[in-house]
């Protein structure tokens, strides 16, 4: 969010369950749907202790990089113009991942 492309070998992880790891090792641990990053986020904050929040990709486009609910407008225009500069799938990067998030700046949306 910082404006600095992907660096495609970090992208590479393996597939590790990494919430049931955490928990496996006494920690909390949260695996979260793309629908639900905000309850999945809280949840991690209000854990007693260290926590793991595994937040799993859209299955659509797992290439779109979660846009967490306090970015400010900056860092989301940082993330676009990096997107547009250098990833290799910048065009379903930016509708999927920026369409929520706009959403939020939309007249007659409540804020939570």
């Amino acid at each position: 969010m910082e404006g600095a492309p992907s660096f495609l070998p970090s992208q590479e992880l393996p597939d590790v369950q990494y919430a049931a790891f955490a928990r496996s090792l006494g920690l909390t641990g949260i695996r979260v749907e793309p629908e639900d990053v905000e309850a999945g986020r809280r949840a991690g904050l209000e854990a007693d202790g260290p926590a793991v929040i595994e937040f799993l990709a859209d299955p659509a486009d797992p290439a779109v990089p979660p846009v967490p609910p306090h970015a400010t407008w900056q860092q989301m225009e940082t993330t676009a113009e990096s997107i547009l500069k250098g990833d290799a799938d910048r065009g379903s990067m930016v509708r999927q991942g920026f369409k929520p998030k706009v959403q939020e700046f939309l007249p007659g949306r409540e804020k939570k």
